[in-house]
């Protein structure tokens, strides 16, 4: 403790000057922990990783560089990277439709990148939008193969009027009781549609809470839809 006495200003000087002293030797002695230059803080993977149908393409989405990275598979099983595609913003999930089309779900952007694998350099083609933090994305279908997207039940473009005629489309009623608040988007995987973010077929509505991982039966007509903060409750997509 320092006893400072009013009538002069020496004192307190020589104090400040003796207790700087004192934390410049502290500081000389005690060793100073390395830090990281950069620590990543991106969301979390729902489906990361895809292979093309013939198992020539290992496809991983870069969440914190906003890219799709593109590698050849070799006989061996080893891997060499071929391809850095710029995509929306923190992708968390990426399926491939065939051997030369990846569909890449950005949750930030609240959009779903369309890559073209065939060209090289590889590149997005199309980018469709959509609800609120998406999170996965399968393709499912018998004769028209349908894209689904899980969302939650906001966004700015569920009320955009180029959608206006989209069964499940309009206002979200984010105050109004009773209301789902899960989202899964539905698009003609072929034809998506002709307007500037998309055309959905429809958006359905579920109630559950943060929708996230999706699974589709082997005959592809039943998907699963797996809600992250509503228990083990389960909703059904027929």
């Amino acid at each position: 403790m320092f006893v400072v006495r009013t009538g002069s200003a020496q004192p307190l000087r020589r104090c400040l000057a003796s207790l700087g002293l004192l934390m410049s030797l502290i500081l000389a002695a005690s060793p100073v922990a390395a830090q990281p230059s950069f620590i990543n803080f991106e969301s979390g993977h729902v489906r990361p990783v895809a292979m093309t149908p013939n198992g020539a393409k290992l496809l991983a989405v870069n969440t914190p560089d906003n890219r799709l990275e593109v590698f050849s598979v070799l006989d061996d099983g080893s891997l060499v990277h071929k391809d850095s595609v710029p995509v929306g913003m923190e992708p968390v999930s990426v399926a491939v439709r065939n051997n030369k089309e990846a569909w890449v779900v950005n949750h930030l952007s609240d959009s779903v990148s369309i890559v073209d694998l065939s060209v090289f350099p590889a590149r997005v083609e199309r980018t469709l939008l959509v609800g609120d933090e998406p999170r996965d994305i399968v393709f499912a279908g018998t004769t028209t193969k349908r894209a689904f997207i899980s969302t939650a039940h906001r966004g700015q473009h569920r009320e955009h009027p180029s959608i206006a005629a989209v069964k499940g489309a309009g206002d979200p009623k984010l105050t109004t009781e009773g209301i789902a608040r899960a989202d899964v988007w539905v698009f003609d995987a072929a034809n998506p549609g002709d307007t500037l973010g998309g055309t959905p077929n429809r958006i359905l509505r579920f109630f559950s809470d943060t929708p996230r991982g999706l699974a589709v039966t082997p005959d592809g007509t039943t998907i699963y839809l797996a809600a992250h903060y509503s228990g083990n409750q389960t909703t059904v997509i027929n």
